[in-house]
């Protein structure tokens, strides 16, 4: 009885919470993740997944994967902000990288066309230490200026760089 003594703030407070609907849902990875199209087919709104690096949750500032603005109509595409160098906390476009994954062309023709969903890794190819659940991302060195990778158990996608980066209006 003592332990129902001390739960029943937790239950008040929950119950209290949830009959305004002010629940807030945490920013982590509760999804498949065993591919990337799994993770990004329906990306999350801004600011997306809790990501890891080297463990370690990290802020969307230093690297976020999130769908487009819906007042383009491009969420359905992901767009991947990278603070550049990596482990960078971006402040201004300057500071970030920015790739975009759109197998629909909302955001343009080019990033879909230039999108590769069953990609091999170059050889050079490199974990980064950023994790999502069993996604990681691996940048290349001959091609990290244009291209970075997300690799999952079940295979690799190659997401164009946006350079430069354009919003919408």
């Amino acid at each position: 009885m003592l332990g129902m003594r001390r739960l029943w703030p937790v239950l008040a407070v929950l119950v209290a919470v949830s009959a305004i609907g002010a629940v807030t849902i945490p920013r982590i990875w509760l999804g498949d993740t065993s591919s990337v199209s799994a993770a990004f087919d329906s990306p999350p709104a801004y600011p997306g997944y809790q990501w890891k690096h080297d463990g370690h949750s990290v802020s969307s500032e230093e690297l976020g994967a999130s769908g487009g603005p819906s007042h383009c109509n491009w969420q359905s595409a992901t767009i991947l902000m990278v603070g550049w160098p990596l482990g960078t906390l971006s402040g201004n476009a300057g500071q970030t990288r920015v790739y975009i994954r759109d197998p629909r062309g909302v955001m343009g023709r080019s990033y879909r066309q230039t999108l590769v969903t069953h990609a091999r890794l170059p050889v050079d190819a490199r974990p980064t230490g950023y994790k999502l659940g069993s996604i990681e991302l691996y940048l290349s060195s001959s091609d990290r200026d244009q291209a970075a990778y997300l690799v999952a158990p079940s295979g690799a996608e190659r997401w164009p760089r946006a350079d430069p980066f354009y919003a919408c209006a």
